[in-house]
């Protein structure tokens, strides 16, 4: 009975520490206005704070923060003030970057918000996916986005860390289009966003990723995107994206070699080539209209002469046809006429004769 006792309360134990690991909470959720602006405090222990004198990390528990804004027309999500929801170019994630803060959790939900001028800022890799997807082609009614934000890497001064700890949180914000009630949202989207909802989750097994992990990306790929639609990204990391897009698709070199040659020769001069291209393209084919169009005609001359000589000789062979016969006929009839006799040539006596007289 005992033993019985002692693998019940093992079993409840364990079933109430896996709920709340899974249980979401609101600590690290700070409101500077509700329903439009939130900053967010994320734990990260495998980045040491770092010292902005002597460039270096200390083994020093940190944190970084994200302020998540809605834009002044409703329309768009902002992440440190660059557009999160929805992205502006998909081709190119927007490059994130974050203030690392040396508050406990303590003192940043109760205190008085740090200075963030004066802390050192990080570059962000990170993962984020949106559910229902964020396709501007899609049509929503009663659209409720939950955005999902995964840190996986920071960097700063040349120095990089992958954030793989699990104790380190996800963000999951909710959020309303009140354009979108009991209506489906216009084409392009013309939304009107409020936050509803901001929350940090445990992680999951699979939510760290390693950059080496994932596909790589060749030319064989026009974006090497990780969807199939809009916003084409989920894992965006520093090392695989530049102005162009995803470094190693043919998207990006055909960008990248356009952007050198306009950079090069200019408005003027790349405007040029491109006529002086289009002639050297477009010029065969007056030339090809010419000869096909001769080509037509010297088929067509051809088909009426051949035309011609079979009716004429069609026309030869009926006559021949029609003699053949008319003989025939006088032959079979016996009324063929003989041919007179030669007249008769007078003699010389005769003439000298008429003469005389």
């Amino acid at each position: 009975m005992a033993v019985t006792t002692q693998l019940l309360l093992l079993a409840s134990l364990s079933v109430l520490s896996f709920a709340a690991q899974n249980n979401p909470t609101t600590r690290g959720v700070k409101w500077l206005e509700k329903g439009r602006s939130v900053l967010v405090r994320v734990s990260t222990p495998d980045l040491p704070l770092w010292n902005k004198e002597e460039q270096i990390g200390e083994d020093i528990p940190s944190a970084l923060l994200l302020n998540f804004t809605v834009s002044a027309d409703n329309r768009t999500l902002l992440l440190q003030d660059q557009p999160f929801m929805p992205l502006l170019q998909p081709h190119t994630p927007p490059r994130l970057s974050a203030p690392q803060t040396s508050q406990s959790l303590s003192e940043f939900e109760h205190g008085t918000p740090p200075n963030l001028e004066d802390l050192p800022v990080f570059d962000l890799d990170y993962d984020r996916i949106a559910h229902p997807r964020d396709d501007p082609s899609i049509h929503y009614y009663n659209y409720y986005p939950k955005l999902m934000i995964n840190l996986l890497g920071a960097g700063i001064a040349g120095h990089n860390a992958l954030l793989k700890d699990m104790e380190q949180k996800v963000i999951k914000i909710t959020l309303r289009d009140w354009n979108t009630v009991g209506r489906a949202s216009t084409d392009p989207p013309n939304h009107s966003f409020e936050i509803k909802e901001v929350k940090l989750w445990e992680r999951q097994p699979g939510d760290s990723v390693d950059p080496d992990d994932l596909k790589e990306c060749t030319l064989k790929s026009w974006r090497c995107s990780d969807f199939g639609d809009h916003p084409w990204y989920r894992y965006i990391f520093r090392q695989n994206f530049d102005e162009y897009g995803k470094i190693g698709s043919f998207r990006h070199k055909l960008h990248q070699r356009w952007a050198t040659l306009y950079e090069r020769l200019g408005f003027f001069r790349i405007t040029l080539l491109i006529l002086v291209v289009i002639s050297m393209v477009l010029s065969p084919i007056p030339y090809a209209l010419y000869k096909g169009g001769k080509w037509i005609k010297a088929q067509h001359r051809a088909g009426v002469e051949a035309g011609a000589a079979v009716w004429k000789d069609n026309d030869e062979e009926s006559k021949e046809v029609v003699l053949e016969k008319h003989v025939d006929e006088n032959d079979a009839g016996g009324s063929a006429e003989k041919p007179l006799p030669p007249v008769p040539v007078k003699s010389a006596d005769v003439l000298e004769a008429s003469e005389k007289v």
